[in-house]
């Protein structure tokens, strides 16, 4: 009966379901230990099913802690700084001011059409005492222009004796007053003009009018110029310039630059004012 029992035991163990078994490297080391458990029933056929549980401690530990390092390393804030300002110029500006120093001088211009007048003022002027002591202050020259735009010229520095030129390429008419009400300083007068004309001064009192010179291609006149000497080069072919309407100079066949030199030999003074444009009717000089 004894071996009937034991017969049947091992038969049981032989033809068993289950199998539990569990494998130690026998290590025994806390700082790199690794353990491996499998469980579940071994088929009699086909792959084996195993789940697999790792612990890992140690240098496993640093690899882990490396991986966190590849994902921070990962965020780049600097890309982002950089397209921001990418483009932007920091030397540049929408409006430039550029300062190239202090200059005594001071000029002026105002340009119109029609009836209206058009002054030119370059340099600081200064005043000029006059015959009677009194001071007398900068030339203004002004003009009613029917065509064309009025140019002119201011002389800056005071002079003892002053020469004006006034001069069209025709005017209004075939006629032209000159008022003249500048005081206290002797004047001399340059009338000039391609077209014939007939010149009328209107002088006020106290003007020192002393000559009258008039210059053009054809032949003027004047009237008014009280005990001022009257020299005459118009219509002659000796001319200074056949004709001056615009400053500094003109490309219609004038010669603003010939009249001045030409003035400036003749009187021997230096330009003291310039007044011109293509037609006018009036000018003045206060």
């Amino acid at each position: 009966m004894l071996r009937e029992v034991l017969l049947f035991t091992l038969l049981l163990a032989a033809c068993g379901d289950d199998s539990i078994a569990t494998t130690d490297d026998g290590s025994g080391s806390s700082g790199n230990s690794s353990t491996t458990t499998t469980t579940g029933p071994t088929p009699t056929t086909g792959d084996t099913t195993t789940t697999t549980t790792t612990t890992s401690t140690g240098s496993d530990s640093d690899a882990s802690s490396s991986a966190g390092d590849t994902t921070t390393t990962g965020t780049t804030t600097t890309s982002t700084s950089e397209t921001t300002t990418q483009g932007v110029d920091t030397s540049s500006s929408s409006s430039t001011t550029t300062t190239t120093g202090t200059t005594a001088e001071e000029t002026t211009t105002t340009t119109t059409t029609g009836e209206t007048t058009t002054t030119t003022t370059t340099g600081e002027t200064t005043d000029t005492t006059g015959d009677t002591g009194e001071v007398v202050g900068p030339p203004v020259p002004a003009g009613l222009c029917t065509m064309g735009v009025l140019t002119s010229f201011v002389e800056p520095m005071a002079q003892a004796e002053e020469l004006h030129i006034i001069g069209v390429y025709q005017a209004t008419g075939n006629a032209l007053t000159v008022d003249v009400a500048r005081t206290d300083v002797p004047l001399t007068l340059v009338l000039s003009s391609y077209e014939p004309v007939a010149f009328t001064l209107n002088l006020a009192p106290g003007v020192l009018l002393e000559h009258v010179i008039l210059n053009g291609y054809n032949t003027h006149t004047v009237q008014g110029q009280g005990a001022a000497t009257v020299t005459d080069v118009s219509g002659q072919f000796n001319f200074y310039a056949a004709c001056a309407y615009e400053w500094p100079e003109d490309d219609g066949g004038c010669n603003t630059p010939g009249l001045v030199a030409g003035a400036e030999a003749a009187t021997g003074l230096s330009l003291t004012t310039f007044a011109a444009c293509y037609e006018g009717s009036s000018f003045s000089l206060d």
